[in-house]
């Protein structure tokens, strides 16, 4: 038997683990999958992962890195303490994370997504070196190289066929798409999804090109590097190609940052190679440079006709703000959009969920607490650098005791089975067209997975060597880009992007060593049982939060699914009636069934927001209903009940205050509350131009002519903000309106 074999209980858990974050890259993700659109409309749910699904996800990749990290507990070698040190520094992210969640499910899918990421890189970083680890970081490698070809399979099929299918069925389906939507033909909501509609783009499963851009970049980068080495000539070609088709990808994307970011990763394996001692120095800098480069372009201001990094340094600045007005324990991971709204720079358009800064997020959702997972981030970067050759560097005898049954297997099972975990949450929507493309990214994803082993098998130290420049390369890449895109945001990328991390870490951090070096001091025992302390404590958090996961969490989410697609069935089936007082008790229902999901632990805030939407909604049909009053009220209680909660608070406010309008239109509420619901609407977003106008009209009803001029003037001032989006701004016809109204009130 070789002693050097791994384990299969090994191979499992780093394939489950790697199938646990790299799955996420080719699966949608939706927090509403039921009422995402109207379901008096389509009552269909969302086709992708809802947040019970993505929760799943996490707790497997929770539970791997428990048992991952037990068996580096049993092993005969001490930890680092400099690894122990900044492990330890996370834990108060990780108990903030959870605690916004305990509260609100929306912060605990994003959060739980979050640390997961964290949690794999931890325990990547914590494993031993020797003959078993090469065998086992080849494998992820190849697993990364691959599945990052079948998302460019399906970069390609979304350029040359689907943006084309997609286009023509909404010009088809026009008129009900923006009915389900709740938009208006030629609104601002409307025209600004058909302008990112119409534009031609590869985003792969994420909706975000600088994302896709990003996974891309560093791959080709990844994958130039391995081509380099020694190895078989077909699977060096086919090497060649995918690195090309993936930096292809990056150029027809348009993103400029993905450029950049390209671009940096070859300078990196360049310094890599030839000035091995800079890359550290380097590696760390590079995202402190990169918010530099946001900062300094906010120092020029509007002379420069440049947008991209100018929102961006909005953003950051929003942020700041945001970091100052919660020090402690920030807002959480879904509370930077109602806090933002408040801070926003001026001539901001937009309206956003994140900093798109993976460290201005952080800091921002943890409070001071982020700065431990900046410094775990800092020090990944600092191990992902390449050694300088020596003497201790493994030679190509030492590579001959390495394992190579079955990693050729256990690479492309990996591949394959993502890849089907991807195909079957797609299915619905997949014509004969879209499965072949489908099948046609398994294959090429497989030959490449196939075409990596091969490398570094045959190519062995020079391979070794080239494979570790490529991941060092590829990690400048994810953490310079991911200071200005949301690569550590979002929940189809926060993982992946940790992955990179920590195998690249893993890769570098040391030259070769054996599994068996002797111990020998009291010394070395000593040190061995106290990081065995830290390991085990780690391991028994992560497992606890895995086992809380799939038995109370994701099981408390799915119930609230199941009652909103109860509702929305209901609704739908009302709606089919032609009548209008049974689509307002359909409309009704779906908001009782929306609320109980609501109330349900941990708490669903857009579920409350939906149904008091609902109920609304229902008060509004015509002729007036009966119980419209009650609709109203019941509304406008659903919303004030996570009206503080900070992944709704925008959202709440607003509805409120549409509701109140509508409570005194029927006389059922009072013009005085219209006007103080709207007051504490704009006390959060003073730029809402169109609450302006509301709130123009309602001080007209309480006879206050020179306040309701004000208004028109505020919301004439604020529209002009505007400017970097002209589609926000007031059409020609509504603007004569305003300027008629106030004409009319001097």
């Amino acid at each position: 038997m070789n002693r050097n074999a791994v384990p299969l209980v090994d191979r499992l858990a780093f394939g489950a683990i790697v199938v646990a974050a790299v799955t996420r890259v080719m699966i949608a993700f939706s927090s509403l999958p039921i009422f995402d659109m109207d379901p008096a409309i389509d009552a269909s749910q969302f086709i992708g992962a809802t947040p019970a699904e993505s929760l799943r996800l996490d707790a497997l990749a929770f539970g791997c890195a428990s048992w991952l990290l037990l068996r580096r507990m049993l092993s005969q070698r001490a930890i680092g303490w400099n690894w122990i040190l900044i492990a330890i520094a996370c834990l108060p992210a990780i108990a903030i994370a959870f605690f916004h969640g305990a509260r609100d499910a929306e912060q605990l899918w994003r959060g739980s997504t979050w640390v997961a990421g964290i949690a794999i890189a931890l325990a990547l970083l914590a494993q031993n070196d020797g003959h078993s680890a090469i065998f086992l970081r080849r494998m992820i490698v190849a697993s990364l190289a691959g599945i990052a070809v079948v998302m460019c399979v399906r970069g390609v099929a979304q350029l040359t066929t689907e943006h084309i299918s997609t286009v023509e069925f909404y010009m088809q389906n026009q008129d009900s798409f923006l009915k389900s939507q709740g938009w208006l033909p030629n609104s601002p909501q409307a025209l600004s999804y058909e302008r990112r509609l119409f534009q031609n783009e590869a985003t792969g499963w994420f909706g975000f090109t600088n994302v896709f851009a990003t996974v891309a970049a560093g791959t080709a980068v990844l994958m130039a590097n391995v081509a380099i080495g020694r190895g078989v000539a077909a699977a060096r070609s086919w090497m060649w190609f995918c690195a090309f088709l993936c930096a292809g990808l990056v150029i027809a994307s348009g993103s400029k940052g993905g450029v950049g970011a390209l671009a940096l990763g070859l300078v990196m394996s360049v310094v890599a190679r030839r000035w091995t001692h800079l890359t550290r120095p380097l590696l760390v800098a590079l995202p402190l440079i990169a918010i530099g480069g946001i900062i300094l372009r906010g120092m020029i201001g509007l002379e420069w006709g440049e947008q991209s990094l100018l929102f961006r340094w909005y953003y950051l600045v929003g942020g700041v703000k945001t970091i100052l007005s919660a020090p402690w324990i920030g807002v959480g991971p879904a509370g930077f959009q109602s806090s933002f709204v408040q801070f926003r720079p001026v001539y901001c358009v937009e309206e956003v969920e994140s900093a798109h800064g993976a460290f201005a997020d952080w800091m921002i959702a943890f409070g001071l607490a982020g700065i431990g997972i900046v410094v775990l981030q800092l020090f990944l970067a600092w191990c992902s650098a390449p050694r300088v050759p020596n003497h201790s560097a493994m030679k190509d005898d030492d590579f001959r005791s390495v394992p190579v049954d079955g990693l050729i297997e256990l690479s492309i099972a990996t591949v394959v089975f993502s890849s089907i975990i991807s195909i079957v949450f797609e299915s619905p929507t997949l014509d004969s067209i879209g499965f072949a493309w489908r099948f046609a990214g398994i294959a090429a994803g497989s030959v490449t997975a196939w075409a990596v082993v091969k490398i570094m098998e045959n190519g062995k130290a020079s391979a070794d060597r080239a494979v570790a420049i490529g991941l060092c390369g590829l990690a400048g890449v994810v953490m310079t880009h991911g200071q200005i895109d949301m690569v550590f945001w979002l929940p189809g990328s926060a993982l992946w992007a940790w992955m990179v991390l920590g195998v690249s870490a893993w890769w570098n951090r040391s030259a070769f060593e054996s599994d068996t070096t002797p111990i020998d001091s009291v010394g070395t025992m000593k040190e061995i049982r106290s990081t065995r302390i830290v390991l085990a404590s780690f391991a028994f958090i992560f497992l606890a939060v895995a086992l809380g996961i799939v038995f109370i969490v994701s099981p408390a989410v799915v119930r609230q699914d199941q009652l909103a697609l109860q509702g929305a069935i209901r609704l739908n089936e009302g709606a089919q009636k032609n009548s209008s007082e049974k689509l307002a008790a359909s409309r009704a229902s779906a908001g009782e069934f929306l609320a109980q999901a609501a109330e349900i632990w941990p708490r669903r805030t857009a579920y409350a927001i939906r149904a008091a939407q609902q109920w609304q909604a229902a008060a509004s049909c015509d002729p007036l209903p009966m119980e419209a009053a009650k609709w109203l009220r019941d509304g406008r209680e659903s919303a004030q009940s996570v009206e503080e909660f900070g992944s709704s608070q925008f959202d709440a406010r607003l509805l409120i205050s549409t509701i109140a309008i509508r409570e005194a239109e029927i006389s059922s509420g009072s013009w005085g509350a219209a006007r103080d619901a709207l007051r504490k609407l704009l006390a959060i977003n003073g730029r809402h131009s169109e609450s302006w106008l509301r709130l123009a009209e309602v001080l007209k009803q309480l006879g206050d002519r020179p306040g309701a001029l004000a208004a028109l003037q505020t919301a004439l001032e604020s529209n002009e903000t505007y400017l970097f989006d002209p589609l926000r701004q007031f059409s020609v016809d509504r603007r004569a309106w305003i300027e008629k109204e106030m004409l009319e009130l001097k």
